[in-house]
């Protein structure tokens, strides 16, 4: 009953941790980037990208753990596989969704530290031509558009998650 109870903490914070962490990255960060000036823009971004990172995957890491932990508390692992993990009925059929959304995340995260983060920061070389720098912000501007898509997205699909995870302890939502 304790470990249940731990468990359940674990999993909550790491949902809180993920889903606030995005939060902030999209209503506190990217709104404070247009006070910052345009020459440290770029290096606040990228040490924010890094925290970031590292704190999403560490709490999609533990939502996993404890996740995986409550499943075989429930019986999972030992033969008694309870019927309500079955898709056919609410708890599996959330539970099955839940599993969606947090490879969902976990290939967000992969994208924002692999793709769109370091186009970001690709720089010109002072040689260019004036047309090879509009070329270049171009690119910027267009990984801008792909990270601020992708932090929003981030964000739906956590919320959705989130709500989802809450409700498995009354029977899951669908």
């Amino acid at each position: 009953m304790i470990v249940d109870g731990l468990l359940a903490l674990f999993h909550t914070v790491g949902w809180a941790v993920y889903v606030g962490g995005a939060l902030s990255m999209e209503l506190l960060w990217r709104p404070a980037q247009e006070a910052i000036p345009p020459s440290l823009v770029n290096v606040v971004c990228q040490r924010m990208g890094r925290r970031y990172r590292w704190i999403a995957l560490c709490a999609l890491a533990v939502i996993a753990a404890s996740g995986f932990g409550q499943l075989v508390d429930a019986g999972l692992l030992n033969g008694s596989f309870p019927e309500s993990l079955s898709p056919s009925g609410r708890y599996g059929r959330t539970l099955l969704m839940l599993g969606i959304g947090w490879l969902t995340l976990v290939g967000i995260v992969v994208m924002l530290a692999v793709v769109a983060h370091p186009a970001l920061h690709v720089r010109t070389s002072g040689a260019a031509t004036p047309e090879e720098r509009a070329a270049s912000r171009a690119a910027v501007a267009r990984a801008i558009r792909r990270m601020d898509f992708l932090l929003r997205l981030d964000l739906a699909v956590g919320f959705i998650s989130a709500l989802l995870a809450a409700s498995l302890p009354s029977g899951g939502l669908f």
